[in-house]
Order: structure tokens, then sequence, then C-alpha cells
């Protein structure tokens, strides 16, 4: 009898060990992320499409991009058939998954992000903080979160995007910070 137990324990060992393996692998790859957004990613269907795009230092941005004070998170992704790359967004207060790029449109931007290699927040111009990103077109690109999904704003100048709504008036006005009213968070 004990001989017995002691191969199902064998064979069971064999054919599960990876799988768990694999998992211990898995989240020691994401340790950079919190474990509540690597365990949501787990649990939707996102890593049989996407990967996380771990290339570009730092691959996950932290942010209130939904202007609901509390923070969102932007993570470089690459869809795992076509390889293109694209960012996912993440809000704290909703289970919806906004992706951008990564084989889907998003604006003049295309469906590939491979060009993005700088982003970084913006606390700034909107009332909810956004992702400045380079793109070979503009010197810098605005991507806010408009309320209902995500929009795009090329700069066509250097202006400094600090200094207030630089962005002109395709942005709902409602979306913009009049200058000199930054509050501490922003600085």
């Amino acid at each position: 009898m004990n001989a017995k137990l002691n191969q199902i324990t064998l064979i069971l060992s064999i054919f599960c060990a990876p799988a768990i393996a694999q998992d211990l692998l898995s989240s020691a790859n994401f340790q950079e992320l919190p474990n509540e957004v690597y365990q949501t990613l787990v649990g939707s269907d996102f890593f049989d499409s996407y990967d996380i795009f771990k290339q570009i230092d730092p691959f996950v941005k932290y942010a209130d991009f939904n202007g609901d004070g509390v923070t969102d998170f932007a993570i470089q992704i690459v869809n795992k058939n076509s390889k293109k790359r694209g960012i996912l967004f993440l809000h704290s207060n909703d289970e919806n998954q906004y992706i951008i790029g990564a084989g889907r449109n998003f604006a003049t931007l295309g469906d590939d992000f491979s060009w993005l290699d700088w982003w970084r927040i913006d606390a700034r111009t909107l009332m909810s903080e956004s992702l400045l990103i380079k793109h070979p077109g503009f010197p810098r690109s605005l991507v806010y979160f408009d309320g209902k999904r995500f929009q795009f704003k090329g700069m066509e100048s250097t202006i400094n995007y600090s200094e207030g709504p630089v962005y002109g008036l395709d942005i709902p006005q409602c979306l913009i910070k009049i200058p000199g009213h930054y509050s501490s968070h922003d600085l």
C-alpha cells in the first residue's frame, strides 16, 4: 500500500512540478507589480493574449489617471501573437482593462508602440494625472482619460508641459487645470 502511495505521489509531483514552478517563476518575474495588480491580471484572460513588456524601465507607472484619488496603473505590454507593443491601463476602482496599441489602433499613434522608449507622468496639466510619451512625430504626446476612454493629444512644439494647459482646445476645458492652481501633490 505504501509503495502504491509513493508511486502516485511521484507521478503527481512529476506532472504538477512544472506548473508550480511556472507559477513561482511568473510571480517572481512580476515582482515590480503590486500583488493585487498581478492577481487581477492572472484572474482575467489577460495573459492569454498579452504579456508584460519589461524592456522599458520602469515598465509600470503609478498615477491617478481617472481623477478619483486612488492610484491607477499603466503597464507596458506586448501582444503574444502579433508582437505589437502597447500600454495597459488599470483603474483601481473598476475591473476594466484599457489597452492602447498592442494590436488595437489608438488615435494617430497606430496599433504598435514599438517606437515608445520614453514615458512619464504629468500631474500638472489636467485635473487627473496623464501619461506623457515621446512619439517620433511629436516631441511629447499626452495620453489622458476623458471619463470614458483614453484619448491622445500630440504637441507640435517643445512647450514646457508642466506650466499648465498647452495642448489647445481639443481637450475638454473641464479636464484642464487653471495655471497656478496646483495642489501640493502636483509639485
